[in-house]
């Protein structure tokens, strides 16, 4: 694998890391600039919502110009958005950085998996595309201890000012070693829409959504759940999290793995069913920290190890439009990131943090509707999907 591959990966990290990594500082963000938590909590959900449906649509605007340069535009406006939350006096100002990064960062990930298939021989294009996504999955599952650690010991403004150091190193590599990638034709954005008129699709693309909507509902605001509830130092809690973000690693393998082995639907039932289970049971494991890590490695594993697995599920289900399903399914996962981060807010806002474990648990089972749904369609036009 050339050299270009794993510095895509490295974009896709550095500018994944943005998005999640408030979560860690939600309540030294809220202190210093005299908000509540949950008003903290929506920055997570707006720059979700941009990602979701700022994807496909600067995408297509950006169509005619060459990926390299469009890479290099995009993650310099993102260096720009993060010198920005370094200064920002107020949430206002810091508001309208998260949605420059947020429209900056999902340039940065669709070209990167774009320019990563472009540039590898045929026969290794899906074990590139593997590796860029490797990149954003840790940025998701890593970023938030990340940032907890630094904004524990030098401010959480700092936290932004190592994104923009790591945005700078990032810039100087694509310009120095990436090729250039001309342009390549887009497929309009309402025909993409359009695949979704299939009820089975649009059941398997609603999974995503229920599924983060959930995750997040209680992940966003894990930090204030495990102060209230068990009294944990910053120090505990970023450790709680870098081990729920190293099940979540192990998770995406497990995913990818039960996939092949047994199938995507088989795997996706299975996987929410233990989801769901960990988030009821989550409340009732902060009697001890045996306990509690017990439920957070069941936890983290289980949500990441949907991801591959719903993929896998859209690319069998819909063979004739599965790069149109994957690229959409970026968008419904970042529209379940935003719904989840919104509704835990509200909550937390409003109710016992221990009300969200609950919500999220029902938001899951949801979903495992949805897989349900998607199955009877599936046996009811007599396919096969595995």
């Amino acid at each position: 694998m050339n050299l270009g591959i794993f510095i895509l990966a490295f974009a896709t990290f550095v500018a994944g890391t943005v998005e999640l990594v408030i979560a860690g500082i939600l309540n030294m963000i809220a202190e210093d600039l005299q908000v509540s938590v949950g008003t903290v909590g929506q920055l997570v959900s707006i720059f979700s919502l941009v990602f979701a449906f700022g994807a496909p649509i600067l995408i297509a605007l950006t169509s005619r110009v060459d990926r390299r340069k469009l890479l290099c535009i995009a993650m310099t406006t993102f260096l720009g958005g993060n010198v920005l939350s370094i200064f920002s006096p107020n949430y206002t100002t810091l508001l309208i950085a998260r949605i420059i990064l947020a429209a900056s960062c999902s340039i940065v990930v669709v070209v990167s998996v774009t320019m990563a298939a472009k540039t590898v021989a045929v026969e290794l294009r899906g074990r590139a595309i593997g590796i860029i996504f490797m990149g954003l999955s840790a940025s998701l599952v890593l970023g938030v201890p990340l940032g907890t650690i630094v904004g524990e010991h030098f401010g959480w403004r700092m936290t932004f000012v190592l994104v923009s150091m790591l945005s700078v190193i990032c810039i100087a590599a694509i310009m120095k070693f990436l090729p250039k990638v001309p342009a390549q034709p887009t497929i309009p954005l309402l025909q993409q829409i359009a695949t979704l008129k299939s009820k089975k699709i649009a059941s398997i693309q609603l999974i995503s959504v229920l599924e983060l909507t959930g995750h997040f509902t209680v992940y966003t605001y894990f930090t204030p759940f495990l102060q209230t509830t068990m009294g944990l130092s910053t120090n505990m809690i970023s450790t709680v999290l870098l081990i729920f973000g190293a099940a979540g690693i192990v998770g995406g393998w497990i995913g990818g793995w039960a996939s092949d082995r047994f199938g995507g639907v088989r795997a996706i039932l299975v996987f929410l069913v233990l989801l769901a289970t960990s988030l009821f049971l989550l409340p009732y494991a902060t009697g001890s920290i045996t306990s509690l890590l017990i439920v957070v490695i069941l936890y983290g594993a289980m949500v990441w190890a949907l991801s591959p697995a719903v993929q896998s599920y859209l690319a069998r289900s819909a063979p004739d439009s599965a790069d149109i399903q994957l690229g959409l399914n970026t968008s419904f996962l970042h529209l379940g990131v935003a719904l989840g981060s919104g509704l835990g807010g509200f909550l937390v806002d409003y109710y016992p943090v221990t009300t969200n474990t609950w919500v999220a648990g029902i938001m899951v089972v949801l979903a495992l509707f949805s897989a349900i749904y998607s199955l009877m369609k599936k046996r009811s036009t007599a396919t096969s999907l595995n």
